[in-house]
């Protein structure tokens, strides 16, 4: 096979440190097993010497840069076949808003919102009845993430709204869960129970503020249920690979779909390799699972070059 190149950090990310100890553990993982280098980026743009005869990539860069589809695009412009989904469905995919009309055009519920556009704390709170969330429409990882429960909670945060793109939601009470996809198959449901109720970036990658039941405590039908909807999800988005899906399941046992994350993250702390532990699948084993498929559509990218080039006798070149 050829030498896998582990790409991690990016120089925009607001999810730089968790990139790099994602890249730093799949890297770790991948290093008995296969040829493997890690590259931490410092900047938006891929390293030098990037050659499609010789690598196949595993992207592992969160956020900006890594999953709106900027660095899918750089990828497939050289030639280099990667893992994760492509240039269209990353892009998609970070965009919140985006992701949550392809969501309703399928019947999945998911929570009425709006952008920001300077209105102010009296016509959000009429608008949704009561307390909201107001988080980037185009980040990851819970970065920027506010509850606002009062006026002050909102002069508090208001004034970074008016950089970038906004989304405005209803808080929904209930518990959290994800659903994370492996080769377009859904793993054990992960229940999420912050301290305090917020899943943030602090609770997100701090050890010991959340506390986290694989599988989670669900009736079968629901386990059942918000698995084949993430699936649906996963497909209807265009992704391929791997992802992970969030929702928040109400008082009445109704799941309101969140996000979904198209480079989840692989620390420590992460979702996707406890939903895979729980499957009774190895954290070296997931890193692998997660990069056959690429390793695949490389192998029939060379087979097809070559049929092309004539070394091969062929009627027909099937993609």
């Amino acid at each position: 096979m050829k030498e896998v190149i582990v790409l991690s950090g990016g120089g925009s990310s607001s999810e730089r440190e968790v990139s790099l100890g994602s890249g730093r553990a799949v890297f770790g993982a991948l290093r008995p097993l296969i040829n493997v280098e890690l590259f931490e980026l410092g900047e938006d743009a891929l390293p030098e010497g990037l050659d499609s005869e010789r690598f196949i990539i595993f992207p592992i860069i969160h956020g900006e840069f890594g999953e709106d589809g900027r660095l899918q695009a750089l990828l497939e412009g050289k030639g280099l076949s990667y893992c994760g989904s492509g240039m269209g469905a990353s892009r998609l995919c970070m965009d919140k808003g985006a992701a949550k009309e392809v969501v309703r055009d399928l019947g999945i519920l998911t929570a009425d919102s709006c952008f920001y556009g300077g209105q102010n704390f009296e016509e959000l709170w009429a608008f949704f009845g009561g307390p909201f969330v107001v988080k980037p429409n185009d980040r990851g990882s819970s970065v920027g993430v506010s509850k606002i429960y009062g006026h002050g909670d909102f002069t508090r945060y208001c004034s970074d709204w008016n950089r970038g793109k906004w989304l405005v939601e209803p808080c929904i009470g209930g518990r959290e869960v994800t659903v994370g996809i492996l080769n377009g198959r859904a793993l054990p449901v992960v229940e999420i129970c912050a301290r305090g109720g917020f899943y943030d970036y602090r609770h997100k990658y701090t050890p010991g503020m959340t506390e986290y039941f694989v599988p989670a405590p669900l009736a079968e039908e629901q386990t059942r249920w918000v698995q084949g909807v993430s699936e649906k999800i996963f497909y209807a988005c265009g992704c391929r690979d791997f992802a992970r899906l969030d929702f928040i399941m109400d008082h009445l046992g109704r799941f309101y779909f969140l996000e979904i994350n198209t480079l989840p993250g692989m620390t420590a702390t992460s979702l996707v390799p406890k939903a895979a532990a729980a499957a009774g699948i190895s954290f070296s084993e997931l890193c692998l699972r997660m990069l056959e498929p690429a390793v695949e559509r490389d192998r029939r990218r060379g087979q097809v070059a070559m049929e092309i080039s004539g070394d091969r006798e062929c009627d027909v070149v099937r993609f």
